[in-house]
């Protein structure tokens, strides 16, 4: 569509997603952030903005997942993404597993702002363990 894979790099030791690597990566996350904030900056109804925000992001997540399959790893870096991608799957379990458990014995309702915690940690920690699954195995050449 409109990015190029040759614009990026896979995001090895942050997370998901993707990482510029040139200056037109970086423009183009700059574009993306731009239109977001300028359709939060005009004058329309929320509903509308948040319609015109829903369809920009789908946009771009269709966009970014086509770079991501273009993206060509050798047979070593798809080996090293997929355990690093499974040790994050089964943390991210964990952890909302152990959520869960927390929140049953606390014994009381939790709601709005303060159920964000329980919805970051998981994320954070499959986020973390990603990360360092990834620096792991590149280092021992995996």
């Amino acid at each position: 569509m409109i990015a190029k894979a040759n614009w990026f790099n896979r995001r090895k030791y942050t997370g998901w997603g993707l990482m510029p690597k040139t200056w037109q990566g970086v423009l183009y996350v700059i574009a993306i952030a731009g239109v977001i904030a300028f359709i939060q900056s005009i004058r329309l109804d929320s509903n509308v903005k948040i319609i015109l925000t829903g369809v920009w992001a789908i946009f771009v997540l269709i966009d970014v997942l086509q770079v991501m399959a273009a993206i060509k790893l050798d047979e070593r870096e798809q080996r090293i993404e997929a355990i690093a991608e499974r040790n994050a799957a089964w943390t991210m379990v964990a952890s909302m597993a152990l959520v869960i458990v927390y929140i049953s014995t606390v014994g009381k309702e939790i709601k709005g702002i303060d159920l964000m915690p329980a919805l970051i940690f998981p994320i954070a920690a499959g986020v973390i363990v990603k990360g360092v699954s990834n620096f792991i195995l590149d280092k021992r050449g995996l």
